[in-house]
């Protein structure tokens, strides 16, 4: 016989070979042993994870000669015929090329005749879900009540595609991505077997690179043994695969940790002209974010990631300067970057243009970051527009009244504008009644967005007056229902928020009905006399004590 490749060399006979499909193996076996043999069994999973290797090896089991136990014992004619795929009780079909009711017809006629060596007639459908829908209807009420002696093992990748009338008959058995340390021990036992010398590191990127598969990785080995002969590195891996080495990608990230996007992109430009593949380069350097990543949240792979002590130690030191919020935003963007390169025609392109993003300063981009820099701006301009006015203002003499009078009294020892009010200190800037009045349709556009329920009772109110700290809000009598809304903690807390943002300053709410106002005070300033707004906006700007004056 000539050569035969690795992955079927090395496929499992025995239900412990079938790695990382334990739960499988183990429920199969008590099957058995308590003799609870189903009629139909549905073995769906990804490709390379020992779906048909599972379907052959309870096939054996079954229709052992010799096994006393739930294993086959490989030795007994049935168990070799099995093997070889010369057993006239165990038939495999694929249903990719055998997918039209005429053949599931003749099946249908076939499964009534008994075993010739076994215990039972067995049939291994492999890639079911390519049967037609005429060909399930023909399927289903044989494999619903089969003859006592048949045993049906359909086999897929795409479960979603079998109608629910048959996956309802089925016994159905998940199979499972197979992990990087299963495939790199059954890897060492093949190479060691095989008498090739290769380390964890490279049997750790064929493990990656299968994806989960078995035998996908078995089929990389093989490749890489022809590439390399006795003797396999990480070089010839990366050779036979296209990756590059650690050196590319640790240099990559080492100039995207200094934003030096030049040398970024030479560094693009080596790699393609030595013929590497820029998908995958990208994929790489996803990859090695993701360890550095993982360095910084962990401070160590252990399981997560196969690597030497020496690779550890290197990506320990470059994650330092990374931070985890740049790690992030680079995974991110490295991956948005692959799945546009896919269906790139200019994959470089791309690529170049993902770190030159990536080797920019970095800038936040999200909707709550940036709204927090706007608040945080617009309050420092109000602060700063407020304190060139104090500046500008000149002083002002106050109206002599020969009567008791009602000004503010500084004390010697205390700084001017230490009262309540709005003016304490630069960091609450003081704001006035025609300042909150200009800004009051802002005022509810934005409440609007934060809170709209509190937007539709406030816009009954309007300003009237801005006092010691407090915005008093003036209602008509009959909105007393609004009145009583916005007087609630929940509305109230929202549009005092939105009134510092808008304003720059933290303001109380007061509500009042508009009678509560007296008939001889108007609280537009514009209404009031000279004398009268020269006292009050004293009082603003002072306080107000009461003291007694003497001719």
């Amino acid at each position: 016989m000539g050569y035969v490749a690795l992955y079927r060399e090395w496929r499992p006979q025995l239900f412990i070979d079938i790695v990382g499909q334990e739960h499988i193996g183990r429920t199969l076996q008590n099957a058995i042993k308590t003799n609870r043999i189903a009629h139909a069994y549905l073995f769906c999973g990804p490709r390379g994870t020992g779906k048909t290797s599972t379907a052959k090896v309870l096939a054996k089991a079954l229709n052992c000669l010799n096994s006393p136990g739930a294993e086959p014992c490989n030795q007994c004619e049935n168990c070799k015929r099995v093997t070889e795929g010369t057993s006239m009780d165990v038939m495999e079909i694929d249903a990719a090329s055998n997918r039209g009711i005429d053949e599931i017809r003749d099946l249908r006629e076939k499964v009534k005749f008994a075993p010739t060596e076994g215990k039972f007639r067995i049939y291994i459908i492999d890639e079911v879900h390519m049967l037609t829908t005429e060909a399930f209807n023909a399927l289903l009420k044989t494999l619903e009540e089969p003859p006592a002696h048949v045993i049906f093992m359909l086999a897929t990748t795409e479960p979603h595609k079998i109608p629910l009338t048959i996956l309802s008959r089925c016994q159905r058995f998940d199979f499972r991505r197979i992990g990087i340390t299963d495939i790199i021990g059954r890897l060492r036992q093949v190479a060691d077997e095989l008498g090739i010398k290769t380390d964890d590191e490279a049997l750790g990127l064929i493990a990656r690179a299968s994806e989960g598969g078995m035998r996908d990785a078995l089929s990389i080995l093989d490749q890489c043994i022809s590439f390399g002969g006795q003797e396999i590195s990480v070089d010839d891996i990366n050779a036979v695969l296209g990756t590059v080495n650690n050196e590319f990608l640790f240099r990559m990230a080492g100039f995207l940790k200094e934003y030096d996007v030049t040398s970024g992109l030479k560094l693009v430009d080596e790699l393609v002209r030595q013929g590497k593949d820029a998908r995958q380069f990208a994929r790489d350097l996803t990859e090695h974010f993701r360890n550095l990543l993982l360095v910084e949240v962990c401070g160590d792979l252990d399981d997560l990631v196969p690597v030497t002590e020496e690779t550890l130690t290197a990506m320990r030191k470059q994650s330092a300067g990374f931070g985890r919020k740049r790690l992030i935003f680079l995974i991110e963007l490295l991956t948005s970057t692959e799945r546009e390169m896919k269906w790139a025609s200019q994959p470089r392109l791309i690529l170049e243009l993902a770190i030159i993003k990536a080797g920019g300063q970095e800038t936040s981009g999200t909707f709550e970051e940036l709204a927090d820099r706007i608040t945080r701006l617009e309050g420092m301009l109000t602060r700063n527009q407020t304190a060139a006015a104090h500046s500008a203002a000149k002083p002002v003499a106050l109206p002599v009244k020969p009567a008791r009078t009602a000004v503010k009294a500084i004390p010697p020892d205390e700084p001017a504008g230490s009262s309540d009010s709005c003016q304490a200190d630069d960091a609450a800037p003081s704001v006035d009644t025609g300042t909150v009045k200009q800004c009051w349709q802002e005022i509810l556009d934005r409440i609007k967005k934060v809170r709209i329920s509190a937007r539709a009772f406030l816009v009954e109110g309007e300003p009237a007056e801005v006092a010691e700290g407090n915005l008093i809000l003036k209602f008509q009598p009959e909105y007393a229902f609004h009145k009583e809304k916005v007087e609630q903690p929940e509305n109230r807390t929202a549009i005092e928020q939105v009134i510092r943002e808008v304003t720059g300053c933290q303001l109380k709410i007061r509500c009042r009905f508009a009678n509560e106002f007296p008939d001889n005070k108007t609280l537009d300033s514009e209404q009031k006399t000279d004398g009268d707004t020269l006292f009050e906006k004293a009082i603003t700007i002072f306080g107000s004590d009461v003291v007694e004056l003497e001719d």
